[in-house]
């Protein structure tokens, strides 16, 4: 399998709490699925998911944290979910990760129901060359050879509260920026999983709107999935 061996480790931020989820989190956690009409369905299954259905319900606030706290001892390692993808003449291999909830706020933005994470490792001929990471509508970008490495593994750090990915340590500066010291716990076997039909569901994922808005589906989420090549070349080169 490409990639094999080459897993990113993550390492989260010293008062981080709470890793990656499976995203049978929502059925046990959630409780229902917005309708076009208003309505709401009162219960949320994955492998039947409304074809219509806008958002689904998720716990946010302390009820989120009470949650999470119940659902880590699920999958004590953490849970992601993989895929690889060609474009631009590379084999991308795409790790993405599900939290179910979102705290960090950035004066009036930020915090929500649910959300969607991922790094990916564009690879030449079976050689890793290039590496993005999610940063919030955004992304970073680097060369292979620009990261950090530990026994031929590329090292991320998670952000405190917003899950952003970063390449190095990131210290908060103001009320805008992201923290990630990397000084809490360390992911560095994390169960892959395969993406199941939900992954292109035309919903949201939680029930926050506004500017701290719930996120779609990883398949509707345009050049992250369809087009990994681009979404690298539109993410800002982060120079070490």
């Amino acid at each position: 399998m490409l990639g094999r061996g080459k897993e990113p480790i993550f390492r989260f931020h010293s008062d981080e709490r709470f890793h990656p989820l499976a995203v049978e989190s929502v059925e046990r956690a959630g409780s229902g699925i917005v309708m076009p009409d208003g309505r709401r369905r009162n219960r949320i299954r994955l492998a039947a998911l409304p074809a219509t259905g806008l958002r689904m319900i998720l716990p946010s606030g302390s009820a989120a944290l009470a949650a999470e706290e119940e659902l880590q001892g699920d999958s004590p390692t953490g849970v992601g979910y993989r895929r690889t993808k060609k474009g631009g003449g590379l084999t991308w291999v795409q790790y993405w990760l599900w939290y179910l909830y979102n705290p960090k706020k950035f004066v009036v933005a930020g915090e929500h129901e649910g959300d969607w994470e991922f790094v990916q490792v564009g690879y030449a001929a079976g050689t890793p060359v290039c590496m993005t990471t999610s940063q919030h509508r955004s992304g970073g970008a680097r060369m292979w050879w620009e990261l950090e490495h530990r026994e031929g593994r590329p090292v991320v750090y998670v952000a405190h509260g917003s899950h952003a990915n970063y390449f190095e340590p990131v210290r908060k500066q103001t009320a805008l920026d992201d923290e990630a010291d990397g000084e809490g716990f360390e992911l560095d076997e994390i169960a892959w999983r395969s993406f199941g039909p939900w992954a292109s569901w035309g919903g949201r994922w939680g029930n926050s709107t506004g500017p701290g808005e719930s996120p779609q589906s990883p398949g509707s989420q345009g050049s992250r999935w369809q087009l990994p090549h681009a979404y690298h070349s539109q993410a800002k080169h982060q120079v070490p």
